[in-house]
């Protein structure tokens, strides 16, 4: 992956891995956390870049997701992942996901 990214999209990844876990980890920031990951996703400009490496990525949204234990929010973030998530055969993106549709089934029903 680093040989496929620019030497400046690769550091720019890491910083915002380590801005989103320090607002997920640190600061139970979820939202902000999501936002750095999700400019992470962006840098991976083609499929296959997505495919190698957007499994981690899309992983750790859902991780930030599932740590907020809101449903609605786990709901929220689930729509925007699947339609990336069914891009990329990944198992353990789509247990990930799978634990994030039980937590938004938790929404109290109008």
């Amino acid at each position: 992956m680093r040989a496929e990214l620019s030497f400046q999209k690769w550091e720019a990844m890491g910083h915002f891995f380590s801005d989103g876990d320090y607002l997920g980890f640190n600061q139970s920031d979820y939202r902000g956390a999501i936002a750095e990951y999700e400019k992470a996703w962006e840098i991976l400009s083609s499929p296959w870049q997505q495919q190698t490496g957007g499994a981690d990525i899309l992983e750790g949204i859902a991780d930030f997701a599932l740590r907020s234990a809101d449903p609605d929010f786990a709901a929220e973030i689930l729509d925007s992942l699947l339609p990336r998530v069914n891009q990329i055969a990944e198992a353990s993106l789509r247990d990930a996901c799978e634990n994030l549709a039980q937590l938004a089934r938790q929404r109290p029903q109008d």
